[in-house]
């Protein structure tokens, strides 16, 4: 699968993913196709900003029968076919309204047909109907603004919440202080905290070994609340995501729906855990957080909740039989991998995150895949038209310089033609006199 069509995979399971994570009665499936079907997109490498229900419940069936895969772009079969309304002029349609909510279809019409060549609308009225409300432009849908209400999972895995929280400066090795950054994971439904750690960064990777330790612990969610952050905001995490089977959900901005609870469970962690701790044996990043999983364990998850009831172990717990947890042969670290496409260089090197990489000589001058651990990015796997053909290691230029040159084999020469474009002419000019 080249990176387009991954890209517009992603994309379609990112809107499905509600559909094929659990098992619906048919009504429920509808319902939940239909309100999808109301929503404006950015859908990847197309003009158009709906998907229909018919086409979100034939996404569903193909992602069922055949994973990821399924879902990227087959060639259409009306291929070269005119279709009604063409990209262009659905653009200035919807400019048009957009301009003006209260543009009515008749009016419409009139302004298309005269700005139309040849004086006429270019569809029927029945068509531009059509067309408005499939693509949420009708005044109704346009004037009418989606209210956000409290929500709660039903149970366990439900749904997750991920943030970072600033935390205290720690030791840094070799000298002086650095600040600690709090990564935490929280089941939206018990309060528990599936894994939650101080890192010294507040970057992808931290996000992304924060959430396979959860994983491990406690199973697989089926949603995964998170922020706008640029860190949340990658390619990689979506491709994970559509992998494992988790729907990636952005809260949107200024408008932090259903985040009281992390927010809460970090005052928790302030007040609690940080104002009581010793500075003067908690000093590095390592005793910072074997201090900090001490309190999580015995303290947080075993003291009754007021909103729970109970406390968030206990609740979590009431729920087991619904936890998804991966075969037990799963890779869990190799699903983490990032995949990044790089140009193999003439001297069989490749560039990732500004360190050279030496790749094998028969791929130089070639375009392949790396995937590597972003965690220990010491060694990484070259596949190239997705095969894994090499293992690449950083370069070492002082051994290098020890080998012998590699010597390139010589090209294959066929029988000799005979043929020679100045004897030829000379020929031609001898048969001429």
């Amino acid at each position: 699968m080249d990176s387009k069509a991954e890209k517009i995979a992603i994309f379609r399971y990112g809107l499905i993913a509600t559909l094929v994570l659990e098992k619906l009665p048919r009504g429920e499936l509808i319902r939940r196709a239909r309100e999808l079907a109301e929503h404006d997109y950015d859908i990847p490498f197309s003009d158009r900003r709906h998907v229909s229900v018919e086409t979100l419940l034939h996404w569903a069936v193909r992602y069922r029968a055949g994973g990821l895969e399924a879902l990227a772009p087959q060639p259409r079969s009306d291929r070269g076919k005119p279709r009604v309304i063409s990209p262009q002029l659905a653009q200035l349609i919807e400019r048009l309204k957009r301009e003006n909510p209260h543009r009515n279809g008749t009016t419409l019409l009139r302004e298309l047909a005269l700005v139309s060549e040849d004086g006429i609308a270019p569809l029927s009225e029945s068509s531009l109907y059509r067309f408005l409300r499939k693509q949420g432009l009708t005044k109704r849908q346009l004037l009418t603004k989606s209210g956000y209400k409290k929500f709660e999972a039903e149970y366990a895995n439900q749904i997750w919440q991920s943030d970072l929280m600033y935390g205290p400066y720690v030791e840094r090795d070799g000298g002086g202080k650095r600040q600690s950054f709090l990564c935490a994971i929280l089941d939206d439904a018990s309060r528990l905290i599936p894994h939650a750690q101080f890192y010294p960064a507040q970057s992808l990777e931290t996000l992304f070994d924060c959430l396979r330790q959860a994983i491990a612990a406690r199973g697989v969610p089926i949603r995964l609340y998170v922020d706008n952050g640029k860190i949340y905001r990658s390619r990689q995490l979506e491709r994970i995501g559509a992998s494992v089977g988790i729907l990636i959900v952005h809260t949107p901005p200024y408008q932090p729906e259903g985040r009281g609870k992390i927010e809460r469970f970090f005052r928790t962690v302030r007040e609690q855990f940080l104002a009581s701790i010793d500075r003067q044996h908690v000093r590095t990043l390592a005793d910072l957080n074997s201090r900090f999983q001490i309190w999580l364990d015995s303290a947080y998850h075993r003291q009754k909740h007021g909103a729970l009831e109970t406390t968030p172990l206990q609740r979590w717990q009431r729920d087991i039989e619904h936890i998804r947890q991966l075969p037990p042969s799963t890779d869990l670290r190799r699903l983490f991998f990032y995949r990044l496409d790089r140009l193999v260089r003439r001297d069989s090197t490749l560039l990732v995150h500004r360190r050279f990489y030496e790749a094998p000589p028969h791929l130089a001058g070639r375009r392949v895949e790396v995937r590597f651990d972003p965690l220990d990015p010491i060694e990484m796997e070259i596949h190239f038209e997705g095969q894994l053909v090499a293992t690449a290691r950083p370069v070492d230029a002082v051994v290098n310089a020890q080998l012998p040159p590699i010597s390139k084999p010589e090209p294959q020469s066929g029988a000799p033609t005979g043929i020679n474009y100045i004897e030829l002419l000379q020929t031609k000019e001898g048969d001429n006199v």
